[in-house]
């Protein structure tokens, strides 16, 4: 019984250390441009993360795209919608 308690504890300290000793990789790739206030009517907002249009969302059951605005009803903005009466972009399925 000592012996599988043995090899039990240093596979995990093996695991656990090995875990840690990896440095954290850097981002390599080149950062997107800021988007200024007028770049930002073409796109959607989620949670502080930028979506482009036609982009899908699923919250819950219920899926979302981001379509172009219509007007200064939706502000002049981008906007998300869970209705499939846009003709350019089709829903995601959310399950």
């Amino acid at each position: 019984m000592r012996v599988i308690w043995a090899i039990l504890i240093a596979a995990v300290t093996a695991h656990s250390t090995s875990a840690h000793a990896q440095p954290a990789q850097p981002y390599v790739g080149t950062p997107p441009p800021p988007l200024t206030p007028a770049d930002l009517a073409n796109y959607c907002v989620y949670e502080n993360q930028v979506y482009s249009l036609g982009a899908g969302l699923c919250l819950g059951k219920t899926s979302y795209t981001c379509v172009p605005s219509i007007g200064p009803a939706t502000g002049n903005r981008a906007f998300w919608t869970s209705k499939e009466d846009q003709q350019v972009f089709s829903r995601p399925v959310c399950n």
